[in-house]
């Protein structure tokens, strides 16, 4: 039996997110499992500040030097499922970086510098966008010019790791919404709504960024294009700097001020209420949406930082579904379970994510591609 020491590497947009792992092979025909070793989280400034060898000798010094290393990459383009990193692959996902300007280009430096580090280690990735495989055609294609969708500029979704994390997470308790129609509700950093059919993501609210969608703390999410070119022609402002606006001063902030929901909810200003009421709204619009996108809805799921630990964010949300047959146990939601409904409509959840053990599941898939890991594991 082949044990291997495996080290998940997760950059956000705030932090890095590291779990150690030991990856047994029990051979031929059997899966391969894992055995949870260390968990540490870290400010990504120590990665966008550019320590890097510095802090992963550090992450080696508590979890023990890698045979394996996975790391989460936000955009991989038409690339989908777990893959061993070599030159070509990281030179595309460099190609792309633009594509999600935040993540890719910290989350490469990273994979980079292990490759350094560790030239023992086996090296490998796996991407938010995989998730987002089996999006609808319609989803899919954005409307606009051929020869832009040619060039690349589609539909990719994001959030992808929580996602599935949230999925398995249900599946859990709830064999059946692997059957079902479902959709989940990322709300954290950054926020995103996907719809799930049987399983698989069939429209999702980002499009070719992690900057649309549903406004979050920072981002302002969708918006109608032609604000954008007002911007640019009419204030003398740049496109770097519209893009710094809309990733670091939209959304909560950009309407009262800070991001952090639970100083908003305290906060009795009218731009905090407002605030709120703007944010719960919108997610509220994009489940109806999702739910259109699959001819109902079974279950709700709410997951991230602010899904899974804002109970006054959930029932407001719900709230403005109730015309669905939504309904929040109060009891339920405040103690934070996991089904948090009245038992009278379609399912709500909280649910956590571990989106370091979606990282460690992928690894079978290039180390032992002809082993991989069973659906009762995944």
């Amino acid at each position: 039996m082949k044990a291997h020491r495996l080290l998940a590497l997760n950059v956000g947009s705030a932090t890095l997110k590291a779990a150690a792992y030991t990856l047994e092979d029990a051979g031929h025909n059997q899966a391969p499992w894992l055995i949870e070793r260390m968990r540490v989280e870290r400010p990504a400034a120590g990665v966008v500040g550019g320590r890097l060898a510095a802090l992963l000798e550090a992450l080696a010094d508590e979890a023990g030097t890698p045979d394996v290393t996975v790391h989460r990459i936000v955009h991989g383009g038409d690339r989908t499922g777990g893959l061993e990193i070599h030159d070509a692959l990281m030179d595309e996902l460099a190609a792309i970086a633009p594509m999600a300007p935040l993540h890719q280009p910290p989350a490469l430096a990273l994979a980079s510098t292990a490759r350094r580090v560790w030239p023992q280690a086996r090296h490998g990735v796996a991407f938010d966008t995989s998730f987002h495989a089996t999006l609808a055609p319609w989803s899919r294609r954005l409307p606009i010019p051929a020869d832009w969708h040619a060039a690349g500029i589609r539909r990719y979704g994001f959030h992808g790791l929580a996602f599935a994390s949230a999925l398995r997470a249900v599946a859990g308790q709830e064999p059946g919404i692997h059957q079902g129609r479902a959709v989940f509700a990322h709300l954290g950093g950054g926020c995103s709504v996907c719809a799930v059919d049987k399983g698989m993501s069939r429209d999702t609210t980002m499009a070719l960024t992690p900057l649309g969608g549903v406004p979050g703390p920072t981002r302002s999410g969708d918006l109608d294009p032609g604000i954008v070119f007002y911007l640019l022609r009419h204030t003398g402002l740049e496109a770097q700097a519209i893009e710094e606006q809309l990733s670091h001063h939209g959304g909560l902030v950009g309407i009262a001020g800070y991001g952090d929901v639970r100083r908003l909810l305290a906060d009795g200003r009218e731009a905090a209420t407002l605030a709120l009421e703007v944010f719960s709204m919108r997610i509220a619009q994009s489940v109806t949406a999702m739910a259109t996108a699959i001819g109902g809805l079974d279950h709700l799921v709410f997951s991230g930082g602010i899904g899974h630990r804002a109970p006054s964010i959930r029932a407001r949300i719900v709230a403005h579904l109730s015309w669905l047959g939504l309904g929040v146990d109060p009891e339920a939601n405040e103690a934070g379970v996991m089904r948090f409904d009245r038992g009278t409509g379609p399912a709500l959840w909280n649910a956590p994510i571990d989106e370091e053990r979606e990282l460690a599941e992928s690894a079978p898939e290039w180390l032992w591609p002809e082993t991989r890991a069973s659906p009762a594991n995944r």
